[in-house]
């Protein structure tokens, strides 16, 4: 009889197990859930912030080109133009820097994100250095 005490013994402890933890599966289920959501919304953020880095990389560019055109045919004010560009492109002039026939310029687009609100990138143009 030792051993049939054992069994139902062993057989109480398995069914209070079980009887214990009724909806653990659910919390478990809603856990995954909310890291996969958590991991999309990084994602996305992500994303979002390479399509910014990359409007103000392309705003950067085209303002300054745009601006060492026009200071090559003697425009007096080419960061008025630069900055005309860079709205065009969805971004705004952050600063504009004339330096003899170079062009330096840095643009900045608004991100929507609220720890990183503006992304910034420069660009400079100008005539190639002969030599």
């Amino acid at each position: 009889m030792p051993g049939h005490a054992r069994k139902t013994r062993l057989k109480r402890s398995g069914s209070w197990i079980r009887g214990s933890d009724p909806g653990s599966g659910t919390v478990l289920g809603i856990m995954l859930m909310t890291l996969v959501g958590l991991g999309l919304v990084l994602a996305a953020l992500l994303g979002n912030l390479m399509i910014c880095r990359t409007r103000a990389r392309t705003g950067a560019d085209v303002s300054a080109l745009a601006a060492a055109s026009a200071l090559d045919e003697g425009q007096a004010q080419p960061c008025n133009l630069a900055s005309r560009v860079a709205r065009l492109n969805r971004g705004v002039l952050t600063d504009c820097q004339v330096d003899g026939g170079d062009v330096r310029v840095s643009v900045g687009v608004d991100t929507g994100v609220p720890m990183m609100p503006r992304l910034v990138q420069s660009a400079r143009a100008g005539p190639e250095p002969c030599g």
